[in-house]
């Protein structure tokens, strides 16, 4: 006989309250979206009784977060507050924002050589935690003014979110943090894999409904078999994207991380090609909302690491490992 109602809940680690948690978290969320600009999340999460929630819900808690934003569109420091709660040992004082790898980059922080040179999600402000690549692989971080920075808003191809290019003097001294900024990385690749699926399954449903209702030559689109074959392809690439993800949110580590943002960056794209193509034209009109999942979704991938490159990074880990005449490790198994 299967588990109980209650028995599940423990399993899942929640408990009756969790839906009206959840039901508060989606509907603050909704309220963001409705802001123009990059928005401080913290008083708004106090409000809420939010560190009694993280200490009952640690994993729960992170997850429902970047699920909301994805699903609301809303643009917030929920990123800077998950990397930067994995670095706060490091710090006398805590850091009011967080300078993320280039783009170009990856994952890896730029060398530094004396000068701020990454990626900042919203305007400067306050105090910046700046990750340095130094010798032999190894990660370090410094404390910057936001003052003493110049910035450059980037073209995004999402027009609603606010990133800027930040350069400046880096005159702070170094701490070493390898090992903290491994968590940070894993933490952030996560959070935004699990932002890249709500995008995906958000955009999936409104092309769903779009040939549901969409009638060409006297037919229904949703009743041919082309448009149905290439929603169910892309709706099965993000199933198991989503399980990967479950995976990682369980288990923890590393691969584990990359794996599932690699798999929901990919998921997101076969979603956005499946449903640009069955909605047409409409749907890259300014009135219908598909563009803008697929639009803030390429933006997401191409943070921490897009899934090309993350894909890379991996095939290169196995090869490296790989000895011939052996067959190649298993990344993920089922039990």
């Amino acid at each position: 006989m299967g588990n109980s109602r209650e028995e599940q809940k423990a399993a899942d680690g929640v408990d009756e309250s969790w839906p009206m948690i959840e039901e508060a978290v989606l509907r603050l969320f909704d309220d963001l979206a409705e802001k123009p600009d990059h928005v401080a999340i913290g008083p708004r999460l106090t409000e809420l009784g939010w560190s009694d929630i993280e200490a009952e819900y640690p994993v729960e808690a992170c997850e429902l977060l970047f699920r909301a934003q994805g699903r609301s569109l809303a643009h917030t420091d929920c990123l800077d507050r998950v990397m930067l709660a994995e670095l706060a040992t490091l710090l006398d004082e805590p850091a009011d924002g967080m300078v993320l790898p280039n783009l170009a980059d990856g994952c890896t922080p730029s060398s530094g050589q004396g000068q701020v040179n990454g990626i900042l999600q919203g305007a400067p402000r306050g105090r910046l935690l700046v990750p340095v690549s130094t010798a032999m692989g190894t990660v370090s971080v410094t404390v910057v003014d936001a003052d003493t920075l110049t910035y450059e808003r980037l073209d995004t191809f999402d027009s609603s979110m606010y990133w800027a290019c930040v350069a400046g003097p880096l005159d702070g001294d170094l701490i070493d943090a390898s090992t903290e900024w491994n968590r940070a990385i894993s933490a952030a690749q996560r959070a935004l894999a699990t932002e890249l699926v709500a995008l995906s399954d958000r955009a999936l449903r409104i092309a769903v409904e779009q040939i549901s209702v969409r009638v060409q030559f006297g037919t229904p689109i949703g009743s041919l078999q082309s448009p149905r074959h290439a929603l169910a392809d892309a709706a099965a690439t993000l199933e198991g994207a989503r399980a990967l993800l479950g995976e990682t949110w369980r288990h923890g580590g590393p691969m584990s991380a990359q794996i599932a943002k690699a798999a929901a960056g990919r998921a997101h794209r076969a979603v956005s090609d499946a449903a640009l193509q069955v909605c047409g034209a409409i749907g890259l009109t300014a009135e219908h909302d598909l563009h803008r999942y697929v639009a803030r979704g390429f933006m997401i991938d191409a943070l921490c690491g897009s899934y090309q490159q993350l894909e890379a990074v991996l095939a290169e880990r196995l090869f490296d490992i790989h000895s011939p005449g052996r067959a190649l490790p298993a990344i993920i198994s089922w039990g």
